[in-house]
């Protein structure tokens, strides 16, 4: 028997389910891992104990252990969804009611359908998967102090989130099927060049037009904080153009800092709880915006540090030396590159799979062969493994590029205040400091903070030597 003839005996749909169930198996081994450390380490060891206080690693290991327990239970119930919706010809279903509603409304396009579809499977996932993020959200992240959600602005948030997403997946969505039914044998470039041309167009307006929908962009004043980072930025030549508070305690007491833009055009965005109450500029400020009176000029210079939460001066110039350090060795741009590489690939591997009627038919749709589900199967379901092995392969490098970037803090001399900062976020966050090492490996995108504090100390001695 040959591979063509191998081929076509496969169950496509059985295929996909077993492989996705010994993904979830295999994940559900991982996170096990994790949960006997947090559960064995009732009490900070030695190291730990040079991070954080008793009581705070106390929370930091019952949150912990409370996300680990609800996401156990949480993914349990997406895998049976997901054998349900699948193993009962669900789509298949739901394909043949978008067809009927949009008859109602007299249409009957192919295109017209698979928007209707979309939409359909957007609220159908809304229902189902509310009580979910219901639960994360206001009992969770509300026990442990990290909630700031009122329910009305969630509903609000949400809502709002599910609209935007929407119009940009139809606007995506219906001139890739067209072009794939027009294409003929070179589609899949047509494919890949609209969905990289789209992604620029979103990535270039997001921040200007979308996330403003979302948060408020503060533009930091003239401060200490302000001519801090302005200095930074211009002793390694990074065209900072802008530089923005967000206002993302109005979600959740979670921090970050990140930067975003084109060429010359940069801009840097600090969530407003990564600020301590001794550099915030935002404080104080009245309705017209104007600034605040800051503090003693030994504390404006972040030498000291409030009792509160959030990063002091100094901390936050180190925190953004560290995210510059992602623009200067080009971490923005070569997963870019070789993202597009995989989509051509996935495209033109699609061009061959989408001629397989079988495939779609053990999926249930033996009558259609919709591009649309085409896209969904075998991106989702046939791809499954390959994405499985792409996912590993960048948390690997991503973990590789969050050293590259504090080596690169370090040379500027922020090293200490990089540590410090880093355990300040650690702590504020309620961040477990221990971690399997298996499960670590294929699930934290960023270090364990003992290995990276390690790896910062080790890099600072080896700059002192060479100074």
């Amino acid at each position: 028997m040959g591979l063509l003839d191998m081929l076509d005996n496969i169950n496509y749909m059985h295929w996909s389910l077993g492989f996705v169930t010994a993904e979830f198996c295999w994940d559900l081994f991982l996170i096990l891992r994790q949960r006997r450390t947090v559960k064995e380490n009732r009490t900070p060891n030695d190291d730990v104990k040079k991070l954080m206080d008793e009581e705070t690693y106390k929370k930091a290991r019952l949150y912990s252990l409370e996300k680990i327990n609800f996401g156990i239970i949480k993914d349990f119930y997406h895998e049976l969804e997901l054998l349900g919706i699948t193993l009962s010809f669900f789509l298949a279903k739901l394909w043949n009611f978008s067809g009927k509603s949009i008859q109602y409304l007299g249409f009957a396009d192919e295109l017209i359908q698979s928007n209707m579809f979309l939409l359909q499977t957007t609220i159908l996932s809304f229902i189902v998967h509310l009580p979910w993020s219901l639960y994360s959200t206001f009992v969770v992240e509300e026990r442990h102090g990290f909630n700031k959600m009122t329910l009305g602005f969630y509903f609000k948030d949400t809502l709002k989130k599910m609209a935007v997403s929407q119009v940009i997946t139809t606007i995506l969505v219906t001139p890739l099927i067209w072009l794939i039914k027009w294409g003929g044998d070179y589609f899949f470039i047509y494919a890949w060049a609209f969905t990289f041309a789209f992604t620029m167009f979103i990535f270039f307006i997001y921040m200007d037009f979308i996330a403003p929908l979302f948060d408020k962009y503060t533009p930091v004043p003239e401060s200490p904080l302000r001519t801090a980072i302005e200095d930074l930025a211009k002793s390694i030549s990074f065209p900072l153009t802008k530089l923005y508070v967000v206002d993302g305690s109005k979600r959740s007491a979670h921090s970050n800092a990140f930067f975003y833009g084109f060429y010359k055009n940069k801009r840097i965005v600090l969530f407003d709880t990564l600020l301590d109450d001794t550099c915030n500029p935002m404080i104080g400020l009245d309705e017209d915006g104007n600034k605040r009176q800051f503090p003693a000029d030994d504390t404006a210079t972040g030498s000291t540090s409030g009792k509160g939460k959030g990063c002091s001066q100094e901390e936050v110039v180190a925190v953004l030396g560290h995210e510059l350090g992602h623009w200067y060795h080009g971490h923005v741009w070569k997963p870019m590159i070789l993202n597009q590489f995989l989509i051509l690939g996935m495209f033109y591997t699609f061009g061959i799979l989408v001629t397989n009627k079988k495939m779609l038919a053990d999926f249930g749709f033996v009558d259609e062969q919709p591009t649309l589900i085409s896209l969904l199967v075998i991106f989702q379901f046939i791809f499954s493994p390959f994405n499985r092995v792409m996912s590993a392969v960048s948390v690997y490098i991503t973990r590789c590029f969050e050293f590259q970037a504090d080596r690169f803090a370090v040379g500027l001399g922020l090293g200490e205040k990089l540590q410090s900062s880093l355990v300040k976020l650690v702590t504020d966050n309620l961040s477990f400091p221990l971690a399997d090492k298996l499960f670590s490996t294929f699930n934290y995108s960023h270090p364990p903070i003992l290995e990276r504090l390690a790896a910062i100390r080790e890099e600072m001695s080896k700059k002192s030597k060479s100074e």
